[in-house]
């Protein structure tokens, strides 16, 4: 697999269009200096995905540097970013508060990609950095992977029409497949649990070529009033135009 580091940078405007397919949010800038982008200062490359179901919205910080003017609400997503390299402490807090909900860790690469995924466990707030690491995109295949958010589903496993071998396997909560190809089609996507239960399905889901995307696996299996149920949602990371 040849790694998206080498043409990211090339390709920043195409990262920056899936955003804004994804749906942006208010930002502000996490580096001191980025008013020429085509300098393409040293930095690393974060999208942030909020999927916690329980969460109203959070303000995300990167050190000191506030990263998004508005809440990332439930199910929305934050453009990439660049992100001064080196161990970077991220605050996650309400939208009107300045007491931090969460406070996690990273190590931020020169020249590489990251999503981050906002999620809850055991009814607190957590976050996965995972790296977006695909191969260069061609015109007849898609390439997708699939992340677990789900408190309470278990281990899934992605199964594609009426095909009886998984393509995605034993998917644990906060754990994330790989990129795999996929031709460019029209395909039925349905979870199953460790024991086959249909947790699931999304119908007419078209996958074009030359794109990149995450499937996202997010809510509770035991829903309840308060609680969002389990559903599925398709993330596009990036468009090779």
């Amino acid at each position: 697999m040849m790694s998206v580091n080498s043409f990211a940078m090339k390709n920043l405007k195409s990262l920056a269009t899936v955003a804004l397919l994804a749906g942006t949010l208010g930002l502000t800038s996490c580096l001191d200096n980025d008013d020429d982008m085509l300098d393409y200062p040293d930095a690393g490359y974060i999208s942030i995905y909020n999927g916690a179901p329980s969460n109203a919205g959070v303000i995300v910080y990167a050190d000191q540097n506030q990263v998004n003017n508005f809440p990332i609400k439930y199910k929305e997503v934050l453009a990439y970013q660049n992100f001064f390299p080196g161990d970077r402490l991220f605050k996650f807090s309400d939208p009107n508060s300045l007491t931090s909900l969460l406070e996690k860790e990273y190590e931020i690469k020169v020249d590489s990609v990251y999503s981050m995924f906002v999620l809850e466990d055991q009814d607190e707030l957590d976050a996965v950095l995972v790296d977006d690491d695909w191969s260069e995109p061609n015109a007849d295949e898609a390439q997708i992977r699939m992340i677990n958010l789900s408190p309470d589903a278990g281990a899934v496993t992605l199964k594609l029409d009426e095909v009886v071998d998984p393509f995605f396997e034993g998917i644990a909560f906060k754990s994330n497949s790989e990129f795999e190809s996929l031709d460019s089609d029209t395909y039925k996507l349905t979870v199953v649990s460790a024991t086959g239960e249909v947790l699931a399905t999304a119908t007419n889901v078209e996958l074009i070529g030359n794109r990149v995307y995450t499937l996202v696996l997010r809510g509770y299996k035991q829903s309840t009033e308060n609680a969002k149920k389990l559903d599925l949602q398709l993330l596009t990371n990036y468009i090779d135009y």
